[in-house]
């Protein structure tokens, strides 16, 4: 299935700032479809006439629904899905839930997200954890041998991303889900930059918790994420932090847990946004998964030839399995400098830098990296556009 023409154009329409802007920052926060952004700014206009507890009374059905709605794009149950203000907080959620001991033993890739993995560094030192990062293979990608030769009996919990953050890779997520389930391992997911941009199914990845967000691949607003925990690995987890969302005050010295995802939230919540994100799911819905996958991916590989191409750049993501993010150096230009100079032709990329992914880029010896992210709504010229104004830029 492919987005035709016709769909195509209704997106751009759809996507006023494509008029004036080739937005290749998707992996950063993509540009917001107008059904997405008119949600949003409804609700906070009702807030303003209503107050935010009147309105959010209002809108209770429709914020009902969309925990159905991510429950559908993940193929998980309504009640294991949560929503959250960011992704980085409910990765910790979940991470910080997890009973560990000293002496148990974190499992982790070389490619892992700096947030993910200063929470694993935080609970080394104050509870005594042991963090073993999985190098990659000779192929670049992430070592499956050495994955399942390194869980052990004290291993409580195998932490990976789906696609890093600096880089083009995609990690074999579904192939750690194998060993993850074969060993009786939990496995925390971090979908950030797939969910969106890449087919995401919580029963074929076989994980058993994961964490998103809104503003990237999804098309939603800022300040709204989610997490996903499996009905069966609530009993595992010691929720980090209790609300009267999460818990029931029962008696004066009693309380009782909710049995569900939501034992995760809070009760203040940015209801503008997580109507939004609903609207971003269905969005993405309606338009097919597997169709937006097939275009962006399609895109970033055109901005790969189109590099490749170019004199003194170098792509810089490793491995067999490349997602819709790319990124590259080029010989004598700095990657904040070039970003700069885009940005005065209003194309915009990101800059990647060793403090996202250290283990991975430090290894690699790669400081900081231009990050381009295509997604479905760019187009062809766009990417013909960028190639030929990053071309004079280095060519000067």
């Amino acid at each position: 299935m492919t987005l035709d023409p016709r769909t195509l154009e209704a997106i751009r329409l759809d996507t006023p700032a494509s008029c004036h802007r080739v937005h290749l920052d998707n992996a950063g926060s993509s540009l917001m479809p107008k059904p997405v952004a008119e949600t949003l700014m409804s609700h906070l206009e009702h807030e303003l006439a209503k107050g935010g507890y009147v309105a959010a009374e209002d809108a209770a059905e429709r914020h009902a629904a969309a925990y159905a709605t991510l429950a559908r794009l993940l193929g998980a149950r309504d009640d294991e899905i949560a929503l959250q203000p960011s992704a980085t907080e409910a990765w910790g959620r979940l991470f910080y839930s997890l009973p560990l001991q000293p002496g148990d033993r974190v499992v982790t890739a070389f490619n892992e997200y700096c947030a993910n993995f200063v929470s694993m560094l935080h609970r080394a030192r104050r509870d005594g954890i042991a963090i073993d990062v999985i190098d990659p293979a000779a192929d670049g990608d992430l070592d499956l041998d050495a994955l399942q030769a390194r869980i052990g009996p004290r291993t409580r919990l195998i932490a990976i991303s789906h696609a890093p953050s600096s880089s083009g890779q995609i990690n074999p997520v579904a192939a750690v889900g194998a060993i993850a389930r074969s060993a009786g391992v939990p496995f925390l997911l971090d979908a950030c930059q797939s969910v969106g941009q890449l087919p995401v199914d919580v029963d074929a990845i076989g994980c058993d918790m994961l964490t998103g967000t809104a503003r990237k691949f999804l098309r939603g607003p800022r300040g709204v994420g989610f997490l996903y925990v499996r009905r069966e690995m609530l009993e595992r987890l010691d929720p980090v932090m209790l609300t009267n969302q999460a818990a029931e005050w029962t008696a004066s010295r009693a309380y009782r847990l909710r049995d569900d995802a939501r034992v995760f939230e809070a009760w203040e919540s940015n209801v503008a946004g997580e109507l939004a994100l609903a609207v971003a799911v269905d969005y993405l819905l309606d338009l097919g998964v597997d169709a937006v996958s097939e275009r962006a991916l399609t895109l970033a590989a055109a901005v790969r030839d189109g590099l490749a191409a170019i004199d003194g750049v170098t792509v810089r993501d490793p491995g067999r399995t490349l997602s819709a993010i790319v990124s590259f150096t080029a010989v004598g230009h700095d990657p904040a400098w070039i970003k700069a100079e885009l940005a005065r032709h209003d194309i915009a990329v990101q800059v990647a830098s060793v403090t996202h992914t250290r283990l991975d880029l430090e290894a690699r010896g790669i400081d900081t990296a231009v990050r381009v992210s295509p997604h479905y709504y760019n187009t062809e010229a766009e990417i013909d556009r960028f190639l030929a104004v990053l071309g004079d830029l280095l060519a000067c």
